[in-house]
């Protein structure tokens, strides 16, 4: 796994446990100019050989050269399979089984997943871990924007593989996709308080402002909510996204508001989880995720075969006319020809020829 971080303190053990405890052999850091406290709780986690962490300063939020490098790292130094690309407020859950049972039994015909991200809403700043108190979630997930939140990506490695900003996508390498992006989810915590959130969309904005030859559509929500904390209006974004007793209830009542304690009862069961590879459901998890592709690896391979089949089809179908417009111009200049002087009068010398052989 891929984590680009700057100031998780308060979220980075929780998710680097997480993901560990889910699978994830290996996990390459950036830690770009972290001063909360990040590093040195990253520390641990390099001591006990579980994580590697390259650190680095500036102000340029160079998210797509710095998580590509992590993925060339993946293959180069770590022999990696998959690499999944996170955030630090990303929990990444398998439908089923563990996160190393879902990706085990990918067919190695697929070579990329996309995987859709649901935003746990915010919660009044209170005691207890963030994930026993925001268990609340929207049926879907919009950005700032209103449009539908972007999902994320994992691939097998590849050393041409470029990852675009935000972890979106890849370039670089033609890895088929996954056909089915619901074996895995991803639980999204943005706002976990009005401290930790302010302070992401300041330093997230200004590294987005500050990146040269930046497109427009590159950190663009990022930016509004930069341009809404200058107009001082940050703290009325947040507490609007806060729920009172009665939008909840509304919410739960249309269902645009989901109750997910998935995370909650998993990191609390967590010290005496059973290892990744030893989940009971973890045999049943792979011959599930197997057979299901294996379907559409069979499916896909009888479209490619009728595409085939309608390709010749049509080639046959074109050579046939071309003969039939042939056909039509001979037959018509015979008609031309047998009408001709020409022919009219040299009948009787023809006649006589074929009297005479």
């Amino acid at each position: 796994m891929t984590l680009l971080v700057r100031n998780e303190a308060d979220i980075i053990e929780a998710n680097l446990d997480y993901h560990l405890a889910q699978g994830v052999d290996f996990v390459i850091v950036t830690d770009h100019g972290s001063s909360d406290g990040t590093d040195e709780l990253l520390r641990r986690y390099e001591l006990d050989g579980s994580v590697a962490v390259l650190r680095e300063e500036g102000d340029g939020h160079h998210q797509s050269v710095r998580v590509t490098r992590m993925a060339q790292l993946a293959l180069s130094r770590h022999d990696a399979d998959w690499v999944i690309h996170n955030d630090a407020d990303e929990f990444w859950w398998p439908l089923s089984g563990s996160l190393r049972d879902v990706f085990a039994a990918i067919p190695p015909a697929y070579a990329q997943i996309e995987v859709q991200r649901r935003n746990f809403l915010p919660a009044p700043d209170g005691a207890g871990p963030f994930y026993s108190r925001l268990i609340y979630r929207d049926a879907q997930s919009l950005n700032p924007s209103g449009r539908p939140l972007e999902p994320k990506v994992a691939h097998r490695a590849h050393p041409d593989v470029v990852v675009a900003p935000g972890n979106h996508s890849i370039s670089g390498a033609a890895l088929r996709p996954v056909p089915v992006g619901e074996l895995l989810e991803i639980f999204h915590f943005p706002m976990r308080s009005y401290d930790q959130f302010e302070r992401k969309v300041i330093q997230t904005g200004i590294g987005y402002e500050t990146l040269e030859h930046r497109s427009p559509e590159v950190g663009r929500d990022q930016l509004k909510l930069l341009a809404l904390y200058r107009e001082q209006g940050l703290r009325e974004y947040y507490e609007r996204a806060l729920l009172d007793d009665a939008a909840l209830q509304r919410g739960l009542a249309d269902a645009s508001i989901v109750l997910d304690r998935r995370l909650e009862r998993f990191m609390r069961a967590l010290p005496k989880s059973v290892p990744a590879a030893k989940r009971p459901d973890g045999s049943a998890t792979r011959s599930l995720v197997a057979n299901t592709l294996a379907g559409f690896l069979e499916l896909d391979s009888a479209r490619q075969a009728l595409a085939n089949e309608q390709a010749e089809a049509g080639a046959l179908r074109r050579r046939l006319a071309e003969l039939q417009a042939e056909l039509a111009a001979t037959g018509e200049a015979l008609r031309l020809l047998r009408g001709s002087r020409l022919v009219r009068w040299s009948a009787p010398l023809r006649r006589l020829y074929y009297r005479r052989r």
